[in-house]
């Protein structure tokens, strides 16, 4: 999809505070609110915008842990490999990869405990072939906005 400088606008708005209202986004882009409400329509229609949620501290729900786990998959068992861990809970993040590990999955946890649990699970998943676990010890960055400008 094409996007424009309004459109670019509006999102970096957005991002900035997903709850800003339509006549406050139209108020300082100088457009008509009715434009800002057809544009972010149009944009959540096409998946630019997949949804709009709040964005919670982990640590202050008690969620202590991460981690990211490098894995190797058998390639025959990609797919149910990648479907299982898109339906576990603790899992915000999966990227599949090019090179010596076919993806890096974040994992979200409680304690160490409950990691090494979640972990294990993995393990055990049919076409899993290894996991290398790397524990955080400091999140130094931490954003789910991206860059707007071109």
């Amino acid at each position: 999809m094409d996007l424009d400088e309004l459109d670019m606008k509006i999102l970096s708005l957005l991002q900035e505070d997903g709850r800003m209202s339509f006549a406050e986004i139209s108020r300082r882009l100088n457009v008509n609110e009715n434009t800002v409400r057809f544009r972010f329509s149009r944009l959540l229609n096409r998946g630019v915008i997949r949804k709009i949620v709040a964005l919670i501290d982990p640590r202050m729900i008690g969620i202590n842990q991460s981690a990211a786990l490098m894995l190797k998959i058998d390639p025959e068992k990609m797919d149910d490999v990648l479907k299982e861990l898109r339906e576990m809970r603790e899992i915000p993040n999966i990227y599949q990869l090019s090179g010596d590990y076919d993806a890096i999955v974040v994992v979200m946890a409680r304690d160490m405990n409950e990691l090494h649990g979640i972990v294990s699970r993995i393990k055990k998943i049919k076409g899993v072939t290894e996991v290398n676990t790397l524990v955080t010890i400091r999140i130094v960055k931490s954003e789910v906005k991206f860059s707007l400008t071109r």
